[in-house]
């Protein structure tokens, strides 16, 4: 099945319609985007602090000083909390945020969510990634020949060097490669829009 996608070529300067190879599915399922989207910011997050207990830190196990006849109070251990360089006592334990989510059920969602901004309009290519040279003003203009007001993901190949400097400094853009792009990137933007090479190559891998 193949679809048409607004596009604009640096060449031309223009807007123009071209068509691509993607099965457009209208089945979207919430549960499959839900779950796969949670996975995706639980991995995106930083693990809390840790500190380590008496068991933990580097040291001697041997009793600092006999138990009787010092005069001082008896001890155990020198990696004892009350000492320092000792464990800490009722710190933060640590907790590592990590989820597995299966490779098909990521694949499917991106699908369905790419599928669900294709029936909205709103995903759009750029042709022509042999540029002279990283203009933001060409960038900007456009974004505007394409209609785009709100945010938009801009997705990006290896070659794509002087389209990815052209357009990171637009307001309100966020710029992802080809083998980055994730379901979270896809509905967290208003608009998706593909450098040529990108949507090749996501075709291609599809």
């Amino acid at each position: 099945m193949s679809v048409k996608l607004k596009s604009f070529s640096f060449k031309d300067n223009k807007t123009s319609n071209k068509q691509y190879d993607f099965d457009v599915t209208e089945d979207i399922n919430m549960g499959l985007l839900h779950q796969v989207t949670k996975g995706n910011r639980t991995n995106a997050r930083n693990n809390t602090a840790s500190v380590k207990t008496r068991s933990q830190v580097s040291g001697t196990g041997a009793k600092p000083w006999v138990q009787k006849g010092t005069g001082r109070a008896r001890h155990g251990s020198l990696r004892s909390p009350i000492f320092v360089g000792g464990g800490i006592a009722h710190g933060p334990g640590g907790r590592v945020y990590k989820d597995r989510t299966p490779k098909k059920m990521k694949k499917k969602s991106l699908h369905m969510s790419i599928s669900n901004r294709i029936l909205e309009d709103s995903v759009f290519v750029i042709e022509g990634s042999d540029i002279d040279k990283p203009s933001t003003k060409s960038a900007s203009n456009a974004i505007k020949e394409l209609s785009i007001s709100k945010s938009f993901i801009f997705v990006y190949a290896e070659n794509d060097d002087s389209l990815v400097k052209s357009f990171r400094n637009l307001e309100h853009s966020k710029l992802t490669s080809v083998k980055k792009l994730s379901t979270f990137d896809v509905i967290s933007n208003e608009a998706l829009v593909f450098t040529e090479n990108a949507i090749n190559q996501f075709l291609e891998q599809k």
